[in-house]
Formats: structure tokens, C-alpha cells, sequence
């Protein structure tokens, strides 16, 4: 997969400035989902501006805390 690229630091330095992968693996939980989700979270080295992609196709079924809950229960 090519990594996704930061359009504002891109544009301010005239080339292109692409996220890097900080972390694999991270759980998210979303919207009405009992559970959660794994995904990549990727950050633009020149703003620190971060994105979570590459999310899993598995929902895991775990009421356990975890880092980005952004659950509608």
C-alpha cells in the first residue's frame, strides 16, 4: 500500500511529505459496535497531524477499555 500523503505540509515545502506507520495494531471502537477494531495509526512526520487506516475486517467482541473509543452505547 503507498502511504498517504500530508496535502498541507506538501504544499508549504513544495515536495511530497508522506505519513509514516507510528504503531500497528492499535483497538478502535466506533459507532455502535459492541466491540472493537485494529488499525494502523500513521502520523505526518513535519506536522504530527495522525490518521488511523488499514482497519481489520474482524470485529473483536470485548468490552475492555482500549486507546480511540469513540462508541455511540
Amino acid at each position: 500500500m503507498i502511504a498517504p500523503i500530508c496535502v498541507l505540509c506538501s504544499n508549504r515545502l513544495g515536495k511530497a511529505v508522506f505519513y509514516k506507520v507510528i504503531r500497528n495494531g492499535v483497538e478502535v471502537r466506533y459507532g455502535y459496535y459492541l466491540g472493537y477494531f485494529k488499525a494502523d495509526l500513521w502520523e505526518c512526520p513535519e506536522c504530527g497531524h495522525q490518521l488511523l487506516m488499514g482497519y481489520s475486517d474482524t470485529e473483536i467482541l470485548d468490552d475492555k477499555p482500549v486507546e480511540f473509543d469513540w462508541g455511540e452505547r
